[in-house]
């Protein structure tokens, strides 16, 4: 009854949002706001839904592929709102609701967001920076072929809008390159779950390494949003595990050695962002299926809930919250903490202050899980790979908090500071050298496994170790 009663509203708000659409269509509103950016995904739709919820979510699914972006933000919002607001009823009518430890929770979770709310009255300007920045990744992911001007169907020169892509600025390089991936990556698959290559023959060959980061991670957006067309949250354990198995060995069979965990990482974001329904059926199958796989996911729905349009606005409804909510045990937990954190540092870098203020809020609550060191870590060596010698890194390890509390110090250069020369100086390298770049699309400890990479005592230039100067630290 909770499925079908999301469905409904589902179905209803996304007929709301077409019929809105086309009126404004009529009225004149611009074209770049009502009409779709990009074709619908490659592949089979699966086998027709058995259930009437079912159905209802491919029909919703089918009329979201004509959205414009306004229609699209609308709709991915609204429609993660209401799938809560049923499941708050719900359990309201449930025997969980009579438990204090389930009030508790409420009441933490409200206080919490009572409190980044107020936080923002005192300093609108870092929050505005904040949703301006992660908007502007959003469109430029989902728009890529708009803004290179890639042509709207067919093959392209690849090589030529790899050009163009690292041609916006040397911040946007990572975005420009996971979209032209997800790009490249459509044209060049034809939908078979027996393909091959994708990121290993043709014009995919001649590819500059330092692209392949993101170039797999299109990959990835491309193999999951056309596979996941084939589910609903009323399908099988059955027919989730061949679809799931279906995405792991095209992931494999189309990636280079070292960054297969790119592309798997993507069928989190996918998931958790634009099939919002499906997170809790697709993560349980997919940690039977394939746990590696598994904490892949996670890591990827961290960094969905930072980009997704419920919330770009973190005084209304924050991403740490909702991971709080989502996660399904302490392991998914700490790996979406990490995925906000990554996405959190490398699109505000341009303007540390944002992430000085997250340090204020969380650094001390997150300092001994490692999340957030983590994740700086994981976003700046990739940062690093996708861009050598970046300059706004560069720019970064220079930043002096500008709190005169000496604690806050502390935090930022343990939990900021050390993880970015970390990555500069010893995990993008030795990752790189070993082909084990997709490691930093999974939370682990990066220290233990670069020093088991390289001798555990010095690396070769004589500095420290990571597990020696975090021992130090600590």
């Amino acid at each position: 009854m909770r499925e079908l009663a999301s469905s409904v509203l589902s179905y209803t708000l996304a007929n709301v949002l077409y019929t809105g659409q086309q009126v404004a269509k009529m009225t004149g509103a611009p074209t770049s706001l009502v009409n779709p950016k990009n074709p619908p995904a490659p592949g089979s739709t699966g086998e027709e839904p058995r259930t009437i919820s079912g159905y209802l979510y491919k029909k919703t699914k089918r009329t979201a592929e004509k959205f414009g972006d306004a229609a699209a933000v609308a709709f991915i919002a609204g429609d993660e709102y209401q799938s809560k607001a049923v499941d708050f009823v719900f359990d309201l009518l449930s025997t969980s609701s009579l438990s204090p430890v389930y009030w508790s929770k409420i009441m933490s979770r409200l206080a919490s967001q009572g409190r980044m709310a107020v936080d923002a009255l005192g300093d609108q300007a870092l929050f505005a920076k904040q949703a301006k920045n992660t908007s502007y990744i959003f469109a430029l992911v989902r728009n890529n072929p708009e803004k290179l001007g890639i042509p709207t169907s067919g093959a392209f020169d690849l090589a030529y809008f790899m050009d163009k892509a690292y041609g916006v600025g040397d911040f946007e390089n990572i975005w420009c390159v996971e979209g032209l991936g997800h790009v490249y990556s459509q044209r060049s698959w034809s939908g078979r779950e027996d393909a091959e290559g994708i990121m290993t023959d043709g014009q995919a060959a001649h590819m500059p390494h330092k692209s392949l980061t993101m170039m797999h991670a299109g990959l990835g957006l491309c193999l999951a949003e056309s596979l996941m067309k084939q589910l609903t949250p009323a399908s099988s354990i059955k027919e989730t595990e061949r679809v799931l198995n279906t995405f792991i060995r095209l992931c494999e069979n189309n990636s280079r050695p070292g960054y297969v965990g790119c592309a798997l990482e993507s069928l989190g974001l996918v998931t958790r962002c634009f099939n919002y329904p499906m997170l809790d059926l697709v993560q349980r199958v997919l940690f039977d299926v394939n746990e590696p796989a598994w904490e892949f996911f996670w890591r990827g729905t961290g960094r969905a809930l930072y980009f997704s349009p419920g919330h770009m606005v973190q005084p209304l409804y924050s991403p740490w919250i909702a991971a709080e909510q989502e996660a399904s045990n302490e392991r998914a937990y700490k790996s979406m903490r990490a995925g906000i954190t990554w996405a959190t540092n490398v699109v505000n870098m341009r303007q540390p202050e944002i992430f000085e203020d997250l340090i204020k809020r969380r650094g001390a609550a997150e300092e001994k899980d490692g999340t957030i060191r983590n994740g700086v870590a994981a976003s700046t060596t990739m940062a690093m790979d996708i861009t050598p010698n970046h300059p706004v890194v560069k720019d970064y390890l220079e930043y002096v908090p500008q709190s005169s509390d000496p604690e806050i110090h502390r935090l930022w250069t343990k939990l900021v500071h050390e993880p970015v020369a970390n990555a500069v100086e010893r995990y993008q390298p030795i990752l790189k050298k070993h082909k084990m770049m997709d490691q930093v699309f999974r939370f682990q400890d990066l220290d233990a496994l670069v020093d088991g990479l390289e001798s555990p005592s010095e690396t070769a230039d004589g500095r420290e170790s990571g597990r020696k100067r975090k021992a130090r630290a600590e």
